[in-house]
């Protein structure tokens, strides 16, 4: 693990243990009750009913009138979860569900409301909406039957948690509104570090002769005019300097004083590493989608990480034979030198802007058992939310279900009521 890394999960750490004392504190001097005083509630249904209610024969939460039972279950047997209902008379035997219509609403965290109605399939109801995350509801059930009506209410909770305001600011636990956003789309590829061709010069004698002196050294920085050597010429037995073409840092020295040279002798290499290039892979399925002109971010890795940010200059536009892989490059200012070639790195390029109707933080993003989640806020309360993600820039995410725009959200923090959640047990595992 890296430094960088190996500090941010101590914090995290830190930050968790922390709001778990506040909560453990809280809880105490609030007592064994589930009242206000309470730090933190977590409450659990597993979606049938719990360990107090009554079940009928295929495990559904059996409910009661004078002459009429109605069992009532969400199934989710490899298909997206949704109610079924049967009819018992006061004896418990079936009932045709066809002498009858049903309908149950679902008044959820935050004033959402879910309307499902029911149409008769065999001796079963079957609901026609599913039952959408999480299935924390105060459910009303209306049957009307034989010129009769009958409801029924009942609640069930899950991944649900109840804070007191200490906690809530011990914790750093903050709260906005998911809505709509630009979002950059990236793609990621390894690339390069290399020094920008464009600015590297062999320096070679003008005539040749016995070199004299060679006045540099590997890793001096020398200016455009500078003395690079002296050279006795064959021809006039006179000496002449050798001077810098451009300026820059020597990167190679190729030979020693006393030595022979001609026209064709390198004696150093130059490179003006004020810019670098950063050379990209661009496998065959980024073929078309990053082009010159595109912007790009360039992230070092450990231990030192760092990024910098850029434009497409060049894009390959033939596969190398052997790897089938063509190469995009980008070119970097490299004046402070944190750009060494020879680097590997990691490039993001931004093929596309688009405006994700709803999409909240990045930091708002947990994972469950379902995938991943938000959690809902309403004061003190939180509820766990499961969502569908879609495109990301890396700092927001767009969702694509289970979530409405203007929702109250928790943004920064969100991993400790996960922690919290996952001690309470007040998670849903179907």
């Amino acid at each position: 693990m890296t430094s960088s890394r190996k500090t941010r999960t101590d914090l995290v750490r830190r930050r968790a243990a922390g709001l778990s004392r506040i909560l453990f504190v809280a809880l105490a001097l609030g007592g064994c009750g589930r009242g206000p005083s309470s730090a933190v509630e977590a409450e659990h249904a597993d979606g049938h009913g719990d360990a107090h209610t009554e079940h009928g024969p295929h495990g559904g939460r059996l409910l009661e009138a004078d002459d009429v039972r109605l069992e009532l279950l969400i199934a989710e047997d490899g298909i997206p979860p949704e109610f079924r209902a049967w009819l018992y008379d006061g004896k418990g035997s079936p009932i045709q569900p066809v002498s009858g219509t049903l309908t149950v609403t679902l008044d959820r965290f935050g004033g959402r409301r879910d309307s499902i109605p029911f149409a008769a399939e065999g001796e079963r109801f079957r609901g026609l909406r599913t039952v959408d995350e999480p299935h924390s509801f105060e459910a009303h059930v209306v049957l009307e039957r034989e010129g009769a009506r009958r409801e029924w209410s009942y609640e069930q909770e899950e991944g649900r948690l109840r804070l007191v305001p200490e906690a809530i600011e011990r914790g750093g636990i903050e709260v906005g509104r998911s809505g709509p956003r630009d979002i950059a789309v990236e793609v990621e590829t390894p690339g390069e570090v290399r020094l920008n061709a464009e600015r590297v010069v062999q320096v070679r004698p003008r005539f040749a002769g016995l070199l004299e002196d060679l006045g540099v050294r590997l890793g001096d920085r020398v200016a455009a005019g500078a003395r690079i050597a002296t050279i006795q010429s064959n021809e006039s037995l006179t000496a002449y300097e050798v001077p810098a073409p451009v300026g820059g840092t020597i990167i190679s020295r190729d030979v020693s004083s006393g030595q022979a040279v001609d026209h064709e002798t390198i004696l150093c290499t130059i490179a003006d590493l004020s810019t670098v290039w950063v050379d990209f892979a661009l496998y065959p399925q980024l073929a078309g989608r990053v082009r010159v002109g595109q912007s790009a971010r360039v992230r070092s890795g450990s231990p030192a990480a760092h990024e910098a940010t850029g434009r497409v200059s060049y894009v390959g536009p033939l596969l190398e034979q052997d790897t089938r892989v063509s190469y995009g490059r980008i070119v970097l200012a490299n004046r402070n030198g944190a750009w060494p070639p020879g680097q590997y790195v990691t490039v993001a390029v931004t093929v596309e802007r688009v405006r994700a109707p709803i999409a909240v933080p990045e930091d708002a993003i947990v994972r469950s058992t379902r995938g991943p989640a938000v959690f809902r806020a309403a004061g003190s309360t939180f509820e766990l939310q499961p969502v569908v993600t879609g495109r990301s820039d890396g700092a927001w995410t767009e969702i694509l279900e289970g979530l409405e725009a203007g929702a109250a959200i928790v943004v920064r923090n969100a991993f400790l009521l996960k922690a919290e959640l996952g001690k309470s047990g007040a998670t849903h595992d179907h």
